[in-house]
């Protein structure tokens, strides 16, 4: 069923979030259109009620290409709070955890806004966002379809420095992910202090861990938003020689 997008104003976000807290029964979806919780959100977004998602990213590029596919105020859609809850509480069945505790809810930060600071772990807006901003490349975050949020998806947002870098997201997709959507073996490894102290050990170099050093270090001398990833990806020193080639 295609209906108008709405947003869950404080009293539904609540209901949400006690549902969310104590997961017994099934989702709270009769909020959904409840007028006494819901408004509908202006712009005349239109949303189906029916479309079900393998990934985090299928989720954003339906969001990004289908329903808020006009130019608008991206800063204003992503402070609607109650919209993004509103489509958490839509799309929850997708949203949910597959591997550990399956069909339980994952942190309530992935589903309601919280605060500021943790509003990234949010993953209905941040999907959205991230296939606004990068495309395809924003696959290399949330194409797993192991978890709708995983380790790659918190490492690379939790970094307002590579959020939004347009040149870091393709380099990234280039290096670390696989042609199903899930990321290469060892990509979020991190390279801990006996690594570092052994000149023989190569535990966590080339990793997602190390690469923002790599672009910091860059751009000293290239403006990297110039150049394309494949460019980019053949200034890369050494260390990255494995993920180039894997």
């Amino acid at each position: 069923m295609i209906i108008p997008v709405r947003a869950l104003n404080d009293l539904g976000i609540a209901r949400f979030a006690s549902w969310l807290d104590i997961p017994e029964g099934d989702p709270p979806k009769e909020l959904l259109i409840d007028g006494s919780v819901t408004d509908v959100v202006d712009g005349g977004s239109m949303i189906d009620t029916s479309r079900e998602f393998a990934t985090s990213y299928d989720l954003g590029l339906y969001l990004a290409r289908e329903v808020f596919n006009v130019p608008g105020d991206r800063l204003a859609l992503l402070a609607n709070a109650g919209m993004w809850a509103w489509i958490s509480l839509l799309f929850i069945e997708s949203l949910l955890a597959k591997k550990k505790k399956p069909g339980k809810p994952l942190a309530k930060p992935h589903y309601i806004m919280q605060s500021p600071r943790l509003a990234y772990r949010l993953i209905a807006r941040t999907a959205w966002d991230l296939v606004s901003l990068h495309g395809e490349s924003a696959k290399v975050a949330l194409g797993s379809s192991r978890s709708p949020w995983g380790d790659m998806a918190e490492q690379m947002t939790s970094r307002q420095e590579i959020y939004s870098h347009r040149s870091f997201w393709p380099v990234a997709c280039a290096l670390y992910a696989m042609p199903d959507g899930s990321i290469k073996r060892g990509t979020t490894t991190k390279r801990h202090k006996d690594a570092r102290r052994d000149p023989e050990s190569r535990v966590g170099l080339g990793s997602v861990q190390r690469l923002p050093f790599t672009f910091r270090q860059f751009e000293r001398t290239y403006n990297l938003r110039q150049m394309t990833g494949d460019q980019i990806v053949a200034l890369l020193p050494d260390e990255y020689r494995k993920w180039r080639q894997a």
